[in-house]
């Protein structure tokens, strides 16, 4: 009777570490789902007067005042998106989201003091206006702005370039020089407005 007393005890001893051992290790498995999934973007509302583009595929979403069109993708192989002010006496302007991948991670300070140098070979009268280290959503970006001229006329160009581990992405905004100021704020507003979704 003590041996077969003891023999249960033992196997009550043996199930309670196997209940014990299966918990733990859901509860690491649970610890490990939640800490290695990624965190989802929160977007806020956009600003009055702006409308939400939103990109799951591609992964990102930007604010673009509601009152301009996209531009045909036709027109825009390069890019990811594009839109402009298409309103009765709107002058020439343009804003592009552009997506490209990297053979390495690098730092985005790194990545534009590389692709600075093709500036002066690509724009006609290429001159520097401002060149400024900023942070985005947590993420440090560089957001370069300079002038140059097309078949005679001057224009004012802006971009932002944010790396994201593998992949740089860049915002591209222009406009007439004669427009720069008119279309300023709602360029600010676009480019502040650029989200990675994760």
């Amino acid at each position: 009777m003590i041996y077969t007393n003891k023999i249960n005890e033992d196997g009550m001893n043996r199930n309670k570490l196997v209940a014990i051992t299966v918990a733990c290790v859901i509860v690491i498995i649970v610890i490990v789902v939640i800490a290695t999934r990624p965190t989802t973007t929160s977007i806020p509302q956009p600003p009055v007067g702006f409308a939400l583009y939103n990109d799951t595929v591609s992964g990102f979403a930007i604010v673009y005042p509601e009152d301009w069109e996209m531009i045909p993708k036709e027109n825009i192989e390069f890019a990811l998106v594009g839109f402009w002010d298409r309103r009765q006496g709107a002058t020439t302007n343009s804003f592009y989201v552009m997506k490209a991948s990297l053979p390495y991670a690098m730092d985005v300070e790194d990545y534009f003091e590389s692709e600075k140098g093709y500036f002066p070979g690509e724009y006609a009268n290429y001159t520097p206006i401002s060149t400024d280290t900023l942070t985005l959503n947590g993420r440090k970006i560089v957001r370069h702005i300079w002038t140059f001229t097309l078949s005679g006329d001057g224009f004012e160009y802006t971009r932002q370039y944010i790396v994201d581990h593998k992949t740089i992405w860049v915002l591209e905004a222009g406009c007439s020089l004669e427009s720069s100021d008119i279309y300023e704020s709602v360029y600010n507003t676009m480019m502040s407005g650029f989200y990675i979704l994760s």
